[in-house]
């Protein structure tokens, strides 16, 4: 197959934000206009008196559907979809979640260690049905880390490409193809950075080691649910939620 063909810097550069701005769940103006919006205390304790089986799934719809427009995301990036049908999958199973993560920064308020949660700032005590408070006090504490990187939008948009095109990804059949398109976007993500006087932030970008403990950490905590709730039917659960993060479980159906 063709390599990918080089794309100048500037023109990938436009196309990675407006692939960014395109998947968006909100905007960040409106995730900025909504911060007020918090969840009451007697609001709260509902989510709190869940049955932990209904969280989770509430959790996974949710998940669901960042998970989409991270897939909408990458089907936009110049160069993703020249890649062969089998390193898609590769890219978008190993780093769909790791991108969801980047973007909840967005949605994250540092100032109330709350995020964007079914149309208002909740807190991570929203989530105590989950019964897994390590993972949530986990995953807050990463957003709140970004969040004092204070990202441009344009920012958070090479970071997640950057994540999802990883060539060091297992199974990969065309890895040189992939990093090749990999070296295109480091190119323009440092020639953006230079243009706004802030290289600095690369030096300070978490460790890759980080978003795979967290999702790592995300399936572990599913299956000790599935385990502890052997009578929740699989079904419950999204298809691509399945198929992503409890491949393991028998669904009984193909996608």
């Amino acid at each position: 197959m063709s390599p990918c063909p080089r794309v100048p810097a500037e023109q990938l550069t436009q196309n990675v934000l407006a692939s960014h701005r395109a998947t968006c769940q909100l905007g960040a103006e409106d995730l900025r206009l909504r911060r007020g919006d918090t969840f009451t205390r007697e609001e709260v304790s509902a989510y709190q008196r869940q049955p932990a089986a209904e969280m989770w799934q509430r959790c996974a719809g949710r998940i669901t559907e960042a998970v989409q427009h991270v897939v909408e995301f990458a089907k936009r990036l110049r160069g993703f979809m020249e890649l062969s049908q089998h390193d898609q999958i590769v890219l978008l199973k190993a780093g769909a979640m790791e991108v969801v993560l980047v973007r909840m920064c967005r949605a994250f308020d540092a100032e109330t260690r709350t995020v964007f949660f079914e149309g208002k700032y909740a807190g991570a005590e929203l989530f105590r049905a989950l019964g897994c408070h390590e993972l949530v006090g986990s995953i807050f504490d990463f957003a709140q880390s970004l969040s004092a990187l204070r990202f441009s939008e344009s920012e958070v948009a090479f970071v997640s490409a950057l994540v999802l095109v990883n060539a060091s990804r297992p199974w990969l059949q065309e890895q040189g193809k992939v990093a090749r398109l990999q070296g295109h976007l480091d190119i323009a993500f440092r020639l953006l950075l230079r243009r706004t006087q802030r290289e600095g932030l690369l030096a300070r970008l978490p460790p890759r080691g980080r978003l795979r403990a967290l999702c790592w950490q995300h399936i572990q905590q599913l299956g000790t649910f599935l385990r502890q709730h052997p009578g929740v039917p699989p079904a419950a659960f999204p298809p691509l939620y399945r198929e992503l993060f409890a491949p393991d479980v028998d669904t009984g159906a193909t996608r």
